[in-house]
């Protein structure tokens, strides 16, 4: 696997799948990037240097995005008394495809073998 894969794969994307969120609603709690990026920053690491906890908590941290965001899904893109919000579903089904991608990429066995020990 390539160091641009790897960046991507432990750095890049675990990071920006739980923030894809319309941009009034995440900029109201900016201080969360923060913490977003520190955890998955500090996770990222862990997982180049060959931690298989890591891994395990990359992938559980990802299936957790998969599930909240399908139980906030429907109450929030079509409230009681308000119109369909298109951007809020639209990034919600990005975030679902990528937490799940990467669900599914993190645990093949060539992401293992390159993570060093």
């Amino acid at each position: 696997m390539t160091s641009t894969k790897k960046i991507l794969l432990f750095f890049i994307l675990p990071a920006l799948a739980p923030l894809l969120f319309p941009p009034g609603f995440i900029l109201k709690g900016y201080w969360i990037i923060v913490l977003d990026l520190i955890l998955f920053i500090s996770l990222g690491f862990l997982l180049l240097r060959g931690r298989s906890l890591a891994l395990t908590l990359a992938i559980f941290l990802q299936g957790l995005n998969v599930i909240i965001r399908l139980m906030m899904f429907l109450p929030n893109t079509k409230p009681a008394n308000g119109p369909l919000d298109v951007v809020f579903a639209l990034t919600s089904i990005l975030s679902i495809a990528l937490s799940l991608y990467l669900v599914l990429r993190l645990d093949k066995v060539d992401v293992r073998t390159t993570m060093v020990t």
